[in-house]
């Protein structure tokens, strides 16, 4: 039973790719993207602008970081950053507390322009219930 004079699967030609490799390779390129990039942490902070002032000494200064949010404002414990948080403002005070035992005595906020005064007021009082902390500053970004 030779079946007759049409194709038989034994010899009909490979006109088909096989594709497998080449997804294989997508995927391999893929993890190796994946696992070999950075990561930035969120969008940079836009501070107001100065008018004027002077710069602060780092040794003394411990930063807190206000990122405006579409829900609400994000407290991080970090110097314009999103790490380190978000934290609430009973957190502000621990990380003050810490600070001013380290002997920094000097707590500035930095905001972005878009959030609340109100809310960058209640972080300062909350930083500000510590006995060590002796100045607040709202961070500006330099004129120059």
């Amino acid at each position: 039973m030779s079946g007759g004079g049409g194709p038989t699967l034994d010899n009909q030609p490979d006109d088909e790719l096989d594709l497998t490799p080449m997804i294989d390779m997508s995927f391999m390129l893929l993890a190796f993207f994946v696992v070999s990039s950075s990561m930035e942490a969120g969008s940079p902070l836009k501070l107001p602008n100065a008018d004027s002032g002077d710069r602060m000494d780092i040794k003394r200064t411990s930063v807190v970081t206000v990122f405006n949010s579409p829900q609400a404002p994000e407290i991080f414990l970090s110097d314009g950053t999103r790490t380190n948080g978000p934290v609430t403002l009973a957190e502000v005070t621990s990380f003050a507390r810490e600070s001013a035992d380290q002997g920094k005595s000097t707590i500035v906020i930095k905001a972005d322009r878009e959030t609340p005064s109100g809310f960058v007021e209640e972080v300062a009082r909350a930083a500000g219930e510590v006995e060590g902390i002796k100045e607040f500053f709202v961070g500006v970004r330099d004129n120059i």
